[in-house]
Parts: C-alpha cells; sequence; structure tokens
C-alpha cells in the first residue's frame, strides 16, 4: 500500500525508471513497462526463487530489453522493462517473452502472485535534469524513493512547466543529482507523473535532499506549493534496490 502524504518534496537524486530503473539507458528508452507485484505473505523466497529462474529463460532466449528491480517494506515487488522510443517495442518485447523457453514448472506461481498492476510510461528528458558529472554511479545505488503526482484534470501542461522550471533551479544551482520524470500513458488512473529519487540508503536520501533543498532556497519551495496546489493527490513510496533480480541483455 502506498503512503499518502501531503508534505513538500524534498530534492535528492532522483531516477525514472526504478519506476522505477536505474540505468543510463532510460535517457534514451522513452517508454517502459511498470509492472507491481503483489505476493501472498510468506512467501518471499519461493517469489524470489521463481523470478531469478525468470531471468535464465530471459538469458536463454535472449531478450533484448533490460529490467529493474525494487521492493517496498512491505514486500511489494516493482519490476521496470526499459523498451525504446517507439511504442511498437512494446510488442516486440512481448513477442519476446512469449518466445523464451517456456518454465518446466508451469502453475508454479499460483498461490504465490496475489495480483500484478500493470501501467506503461514514457519518459519526459523535457522536464528531468541529468548533470554531466552525477554523484552516484548504478552500482551505489541500493534505496528508491518514488513520489506519484495526480494534477487536476487540464493542469497537465502547467505542471510540466513547473517541472521545467525546477530544472533550471537545478541547473542554476549546481546540483549534480539526477531528476528523470515520467509520464503514465497506459494505466488505471490519469493524468499521472512519477518522480524518483535514488541513493546508497535511505539516511543518505535525507541528507542529499536536505543539502540540495538548502541549495535551491525559497524559490525551490515555492515552485514545490504551485506544484501542489495543481494535484489531486500525490502518493510517496520507498523501495531497496534489487539488482540481484534484474536483467540486463547481452547485446
Amino acid at each position: 500500500m502506498k503512503t499518502k502524504a501531503v508534505a513538500m518534496f524534498v530534492v535528492g537524486v532522483c531516477i525514472m525508471a526504478w519506476g522505477c530503473g536505474v540505468s543510463t539507458q532510460q535517457a534514451e528508452a522513452q517508454f517502459r513497462v511498470l509492472e507491481e507485484i503483489y505476493i501472498a505473505p510468506g512467501t518471499a523466497e519461493e517469489f524470489e526463487a521463481a523470478s531469478k529462474a525468470r531471468t535464465a529463460r530471459m538469458v536463454a532466449g535472449n531478450v533484448a530489453f533490460g529490467r529493474l528491480v525494487s521492493v517496498t517494506n512491505d514486500g511489494v515487488y516493482r519490476f521496470v522493462t526499459q523498451l525504446e522510443e517507439d511504442f511498437s517495442s512494446v510488442a516486440e518485447w512481448r513477442e519476446q517473452i512469449a518466445a523464451m523457453p517456456a518454465s518446466p514448472t508451469p502453475g508454479s506461481l499460483a498461490g504465490i502472485i496475489d495480483h500484478i498492476d500493470r501501467s506503461i510510461w514514457q519518459n519526459r528528458p523535457d522536464l528531468s535534469h541529468v548533470p554531466e558529472s552525477l554523484r552516484l554511479e548504478n552500482n551505489e545505488i541500493g534505496f528508491v524513493h518514488d513520489i506519484r503526482l495526480y494534477p487536476n484534470f487540464g493542469a497537465v501542461e502547467e505542471v510540466a512547466e513547473i517541472f521545467r522550471k525546477i530544472t533550471a533551479l537545478n541547473v542554476s544551482s549546481n546540483l549534480n543529482s539526477r531528476r528523470f520524470v515520467a509520464e503514465l500513458v497506459a494505466g488505471p488512473e490519469w493524468p499521472v507523473f512519477s518522480v524518483t529519487w535514488v541513493a546508497r540508503d535511505r539516511e543518505d536520501y535525507y541528507a542529499q535532499s536536505a543539502q540540495d533543498g538548502e541549495a535551491m532556497g525559497e524559490e525551490y519551495q515555492e515552485l514545490v506549493n504551485q506544484l501542489l496546489r495543481l494535484c489531486r493527490k500525490f502518493e510517496r513510496q520507498d523501495y531497496t534496490a534489487r539488482q540481484d533480480l534484474g536483467y540486463q541483455p547481452s547485446n
């Protein structure tokens, strides 16, 4: 269950791949599939074993699309598949998954997975901030903080313009934090924007957030206030990065 809040944003290292994925490919991969997997209590070990077996079948099938994984404290797994800039890559991904070797134990996840929420997102590099010198390398990331903003209907472009102003403030404040924004294109509720912060761990996240917020000052807080006034709600969630469950193609 996502934790709902009405507090201010905190600025940290942001990237929308974990949701999230954390990869330099995300600056190029325009679309992505997000699968939020809810499992039955006490089945994490079995689920992760099945997930690793599926990764092995993806390797055997030479699936061309990478997969990034993270998990919430209450055990919701988030799988992000990075696609290409053309929406047709969604169909290509589905075809490759269907063509990979079949599971030797079909139906083994019955009773383990409760349900899966699937959605498709589009990267918004025009609303994001990727400095040349990054604070963290991808292999240093262990913590993910994601915020979803639900703009009032008709306010999408106003929200986007505020993101552009925040990006300009990131640049003028010389922040070395990545901030990626994505927009929902297919899912149960629209419109929605997603912003994801990453860090080494929870303590690192909040320390960097405070430092970046101080660097941007009152102008940033005013932009945040304007943003929130344009949204009917927002949700936030912490994730632990699980690189051991991810998949990166060899090609």
